[in-house]
C-alpha cells in the first residue's frame, strides 16, 4: 500500500538526517535526502488523489513536510557555504 511505502520513506528520511548529522561529508548525504523528501511530498500527493487522505490530513501534512524540506535547504545552503571555493 503506498501509504505504508509513505511511512517507510520517513523513517528512512528521519534515520538518514540523523546519519548525516554526525557524517563528515554532509553536502551529498543531504542532496540525496532532499531528493527523498521530493519524492515524499509528490506520493503524499498522491494519497490525496486517489482519496486515501482527506483535504484537511493532506493540508496537516504538507505542511510538516514543507517545514522539514525549510530546515534541510537551510543546511544545505549553510554545508555549501563552508565548502572551500
Amino acid at each position: 500500500m503506498l501509504g505504508d511505502r509513505i511511512i517507510a520513506g520517513l523513517y528512512d528520511l528521519l534515520e538518514g538526517l540523523i546519519r548525516v548529522r554526525y557524517a563528515k561529508e554532509k553536502l551529498s548525504r543531504l542532496a540525496d535526502l532532499n531528493t527523498q523528501l521530493d519524492l515524499l511530498r509528490h506520493q503524499t500527493r498522491l494519497l490525496l488523489d486517489f482519496q486515501l487522505l482527506s483535504d484537511q490530513r493532506y493540508a496537516y501534512v504538507s505542511q510538516l513536510v514543507n517545514t522539514i524540506g525549510t530546515d534541510l535547504g537551510g543546511w544545505i545552503k549553510q554545508q555549501r557555504q563552508q565548502q572551500p571555493a
